[in-house]
């Protein structure tokens, strides 16, 4: 498991799917601020990773709660516990937590708690190694973030769904498709500090593990920044273990190996086994030549795991009972609404059957333009990113139209909003859109470093922007496709 279905452990969350868009009937109910009080002292204790002290105070909030009849009070406290347990891997218990806060009536006022209990929801499924069924959460998740009002906050709620899906991605080996999320992730308009900080870490991972170390050491840079923003130990510890594989890739073992026992130790200060970490310290004793450290550290490691692993055998549970819930919902949304299909069922027959001819060609036609966008967008997701950078690095001829194809969204922007742009103008634009540095441009287009920054100063010129903004930067954050691309 690597740090995307830990990228939003410090969520609250809420859902139950059969009346959230019914909302209009459960009429919001009276603040309780004693409880309230109690569950942002909770929430702060999770956030500085003072996880016992957080559940005794969730707990509090629960019995408080049910006394008062207090739904909000129950579905967070509720959701504070799973997380709790969701951090000690004890995801059953994190699960049936999870149940509990979907059957508060509450959950079905608030999209922000709908949200987070089918991400919570996903990231059990994805801790498990159940990616299908995982990514199918996160999806549920992205739907109901888009009627999330607030825009900067469906931002962040889309990219740290993002992180996840390219995590499943790397997990399943196919790191082209992984970097592509982590950079859309990265390069997005969000401002949530730990986004930047998992994406930026991924994205170093990725290249580390692609031996490309120039690049995985950019990456690495922002993510030490970021990590010192957030001040956690489960970022210093994420940050010394990638910094640890990098170090390891460069030769450099004996920094590797101090990495990762900083690593162990961060992990162990809150609680968090990290099973990989041994094994990577074995490997590199074996590099260095000290068969004794490397034969100790992998009898750890097997102990370890043997240890980690009796305590997951429990977590096998969990898909059957987040697929009885779903089971059980759907029955009681088909309970919920037979009364109004009884009703409307006379006039929906009659409309159907006078327009059953016309509306049957119309849907043919409609059904087969719908697959034909969906196989486009799949093979878009998955093949495009890797073709087009293909395309670059070998500057073909046939780069800047495949780009604007894969691209269009980005493309019409740049032209219609900067109509005096040159066709080199857009190739230079569409190469800065997929992250190349001008030292990868000018070696691809065969021109020298000052000719390629001769033509970004003359670009800046073009888009007004002042000497303090970063054109890259700014390239990067000019139409986000990824945002309406799952």
């Amino acid at each position: 498991m690597r740090r995307g279905a830990l990228s939003f452990i410090f969520i609250v969350i809420l859902s139950f799917p059969l009346k959230a868009g019914l909302g209009f009937i459960f009429p919001q109910q009276v603040e309780n601020h004693r409880i309230d009080q109690l569950l942002k002292e909770a929430s702060d204790l999770y956030q500085d990773e003072k996880f016992d002290e957080a559940l005794e105070i969730y707990k509090s909030a629960e019995e408080l709660s049910k006394s008062e009849k207090y739904s909000k009070g129950l579905a967070q406290a509720y959701l504070g516990m799973s997380g709790v347990y969701f951090v000690k891997g004890k995801l059953d218990v994190s699960t049936s937590y999870i149940l509990k806060a979907k059957n508060q009536s509450y959950t079905s006022q608030n999209d922000d708690i709908s949200y987070s209990i089918a991400f919570r929801e996903g990231l059990n499924l994805h801790m498990l190694g159940l990616y299908d069924d995982a990514v199918k959460k996160y999806k549920e998740a992205i739907a109901i973030s888009n009627r999330v009002k607030n825009q900067e906050d469906r931002v962040n709620k889309l990219i740290g769904i993002y992180i996840n899906i390219g995590d499943v991605y790397q997990l399943k080996k196919q790191n082209d498709s992984a970097l592509y999320y982590y950079k859309s992730a990265y390069h997005s308009p969000s401002t949530n500090v730990n986004n930047k900080f998992t994406s930026s870490v991924s994205i170093s991972e990725v290249y580390i593990e692609n031996n490309e170390l120039d690049s995985g050491k950019i990456y690495l840079n922002y993510a030490e920044n970021y990590s010192k923003s957030l001040g956690t130990n489960y970022s210093k510890a994420l940050l010394k273990e990638i910094s640890g594989k990098y170090y390891e890739a460069s030769g450099d073992l004996q920094n590797a190996i101090s990495s990762f026992e900083n690593a162990i130790q961060l992990n162990e200060e809150i609680n968090r086994p990290r099973v990989v970490l041994y094994k990577l310290l074995s490997e590199t004793y074996h590099k260095k030549g000290d068969s004794e450290l490397s034969n100790s550290y992998l009898k750890q490691y097997v102990a370890v795991k043997d240890s980690v692993d009796e305590a997951r055998k429990r977590n096998i549970k969990v898909p059957a009972m987040l697929a009885q819930t779903d089971g059980e919902i759907k029955v009681e949304k088909a309970n919920a609404n037979v009364v109004l299909i009884f009703v409307i069922s006379g006039v929906l027959i009659a409309v159907i059957l006078s327009g059953v001819f016309v509306y049957s060609k119309k849907q043919k036609r409609k059904n087969l333009k719908g697959k034909k966008e969906n196989l486009q967008l799949k093979k878009k997701l998955n093949n495009a990113f890797e073709e087009v950078v293909e395309l670059a690095t070998s500057n073909s001829p046939n780069f800047l139209s495949r780009f604007i194809e894969v691209y269009p969204e980005f493309y019409s922007q740049l032209v219609n909003d900067y109509p005096d742009l040159t066709t080199a103008d857009l190739k230079l634009c569409a190469l800065m859109k997929l992250d190349f540095s001008t030292k990868e441009i000018a070696e691809m287009t065969f021109s020298s470093l000052r000719t390629v920054q001769n033509r970004k100063y003359k670009l800046r010129k073009k888009f007004n922007l002042s000497s303090e903004e970063n054109l890259n930067q700014w390239i990067q954050n000019l139409h986000v496709e990824s945002l309406t691309m799952v």
